[in-house]
């Protein structure tokens, strides 16, 4: 009775050893490439569920070749200074992860946010596009995005969990 769950367990495992088996691949092909490596694709998840994935590495032989002087400097072994109590406190900045869906009649964006309470949120939707903001004490989150469709700005529907922001935009009838 266990016997088709074990045939799941094996293909699961086989395919896991595939996927590693085109890493080491990959990494050939990026030794050899002496540069610039771009993937991407879409994964089958079965069930009617895929997902897609792009990277690119670049090698620092890479980096030689654009400029003399690389844009690193090596660690030294001195201690870090000792913060003042007169020194601001650091605030990181950067762009969330985002997803943009068209799901029947809504464009839905998801954006991953941590470290930001729901009122630290500010959306500014266009016609077009949205421009998502978000700051609290230590974080800033700044990011526009093309929308796939053309929307109804008013229609914008918000709601925000454990660090994701979903975002649903009506589109626009005719388009």
């Amino acid at each position: 009775m266990n016997k088709p769950h074990q045939d799941d367990s094996d293909t699961r495992l086989s395919g896991v050893l595939g996927m590693i088996e085109k890493l080491v691949k990959l990494a050939d092909d990026l030794q050899n490439a002496q540069g610039e490596l771009n993937r991407e694709g879409e994964i089958d998840l079965g069930k009617n569920s895929k997902a897609a994935y792009h990277f690119r590495v670049r090698t620092l032989g890479d980096l030689k070749r654009e400029s003399s002087k690389p844009d690193f400097k090596p660690f030294e072994k001195s201690a870090s200074p000792k913060k003042k109590s007169t020194d601001a406190p650091r605030i990181t900045s950067a762009e969330p992860e985002t997803d943009v869906f068209i799901e029947g009649n809504a464009v839905v964006i998801y954006a991953q946010l941590s470290g930001v309470s729901e009122s630290d949120i500010m959306l500014d939707a266009h016609i077009d596009r949205i421009e998502i903001h978000a700051k609290s004490a230590s974080m800033r989150y700044e990011k526009n995005i093309s929308l796939p469709a053309p929307v109804q700005p008013e229609s914008l529907v918000k709601s925000y969990k454990n660090g994701i922001l979903e975002v649903r935009l009506t589109i626009q009838p005719n388009a």
